[in-house]
């Protein structure tokens, strides 16, 4: 009788599995063929993460540390992953390849170090925290954009693809970082300033002085825009109902940067409001400074205006002479009048 009921027990729970997993796949039928009734119809599909969950140390070539949030320095471990906001630092004849994703790598090695910023879990984007030596980026070509961002006190790197090579020191008076773009491309953007796209063989020195209230950006080779702030001004249009109203714009400087030009940016904090005051300058590879600007955030009436006269071109000096010709001519022929009616008039009392 035991065997006979245990064996009764054993059918009706295999007969219970088959049901519970017929209803299963009856289940998901119908969400399969919704997925693909969904993808037919043109649905978008959710792209696929372009990093992992959690950073981990690929390679490690001791010494090298790593600190977790609100932790101590302690050797970091290879083929360890590490939570988001953990930094890290390679002694001297250490080095460490630290992997975000799928072909996506970052390197440092002979005391460089460098952070990642915590961030809440779910977050598809990532940002590296500079620290100082060199941080080598080798990354996939098609990251999305906004993907990750290499933040330092004085500018932002974003939307970094490809090869790129960053070195970053402390100063007395501040920082000092030079930004290599090797292959794929880059964009630098900080106070005032933005730089929308470096390529292959490009590279900035970006300094930042006393406070960061004074930015210089030294272009060292290739050539790529920098987009500088020139504050606001305001102009007077009118509407489609033939209103006339205020329009305020915010002014804006394409400069080329390339190797030997210069763009310096000063700025005051004023004793009343907090407004910034900002003095904008481009030098040429000469040195000869090629725009000048001074301006207050956000206020259109207090703007300088372009304070460099720009040197004429060949035909706007052939138009300049013209006019002069035609000046000095007209004024040749006033002078010669008089004289001729004096003339005319002696001659006249003569006669009589």
């Amino acid at each position: 009788m035991t065997l006979a009921l245990a064996a009764a027990v054993a059918a009706a729970y295999a007969g219970a599995q088959d049901e519970d997993a017929q209803q299963e796949e009856g289940a998901k039928a119908p969400a399969g063929e919704a997925a693909e009734a969904e993808s037919d119809a043109g649905q978008s599909v959710k792209p696929a993460p372009a990093f992992t969950a959690l950073p981990f140390c690929r390679l490690i070539e001791p010494p090298v540390d790593a600190k977790k949030p609100n932790g101590d320095w302690e050797p970091a471990i290879e083929g360890k992953f590490y939570p988001l906001g953990t930094s890290y630092r390679a002694g001297q004849g250490g080095k460490l390849i630290f992997s975000l994703g799928t072909h996506s790598t970052v390197t440092i090695e002979n005391g460089a170090s460098f952070g990642t910023r915590a961030q809440p879990v779910g977050e598809q984007s990532r940002t590296l925290v500079l620290g100082s030596g060199v941080l080598t980026l080798q990354l996939a070509e098609n990251l999305p954009e906004g993907a990750l961002f290499v933040a330092a006190p004085g500018f932002t790197v974003k939307n970094p693809a490809g090869e790129s090579r960053i070195s970053y020191e402390l100063t007395p008076n501040g920082d000092k970082a030079t930004v290599r773009c090797v292959t794929g491309a880059l964009g630098i953007s900080g106070r005032h300033f933005d730089i929308p796209s470096m390529r292959a063989a490009n590279e900035v020195v970006v300094t930042s002085e006393h406070d960061y209230l004074v930015t210089v950006l030294e272009g060292t080779s290739g050539d790529y825009s920098v987009i500088l702030d020139q504050g606001r001004h305001a102009s007077v249009e009118v509407d489609e109902n033939g209103m006339m109203k205020e329009v305020v714009n915010d002014d804006k400087l394409d400069w080329k940067l390339s190797p030997k030009t210069r763009v310096v940016i000063t700025r005051a904090v004023p004793a009343i409001g907090s407004r910034m005051s900002v003095h904008t300058m481009a030098f040429d590879a000469a040195g000869e400074r090629q725009s000048d600007r001074v301006f207050c955030e956000g206020r259109a009436e207090i703007n300088s205006g372009e304070l460099v006269h720009k040197a004429a071109t060949n035909d706007e000096m052939a138009k300049q002479a013209a006019a002069a010709e035609t000046t000095e001519a007209a004024a040749e022929t006033t002078e010669d009048a008089p004289a001729e009616s004096e003339s005319s008039d002696s001659s006249d009392s003569s006669e009589e």
